[in-house]
């Protein structure tokens, strides 16, 4: 079990070493093995607000996705790993003056 002082230790290891957000138009299931998203569209730096003791939220705006639909997003280091992706019901296409904003919520449990 972790303390809600090692939760928060994550936390904060994760909010630093994680910065940027990926959406893509791939609509496979998730694989821990993954390393990327099935299908990159977008890439930019996300804002990460700590929203509690053990949880951290990303929050990134996307623009020119005009004829895109998105069906998946991750967080990733510089680097390049990825810390975790979600996919989710086809969101788009979009127009070329629409914008998207998207949270990503991590949980250490």
């Amino acid at each position: 079990m972790l303390t809600e002082a090692g939760k928060a230790k994550i936390r904060d290891l994760i909010k630093t070493e994680f910065t940027t957000m990926k959406i893509g138009s791939g609509g496979d299931s998730t694989n821990p093995l993954a390393t990327d998203l099935d299908a990159p569209i977008s890439t930019t730096t996300a804002t990460r607000i700590s929203t509690g003791q053990s949880s951290l939220d990303f929050k990134a705006t996307f623009n020119n996705l005009a004829g895109q639909t998105i069906k998946e997003m991750g967080i990733f280091n510089a680097s390049g790993v990825m810390l975790g992706r979600v996919n989710f019901q086809t969101l788009g296409p979009f127009t070329a003056s629409e914008s998207i904003e998207v949270i990503f919520t991590v949980e250490v449990d």
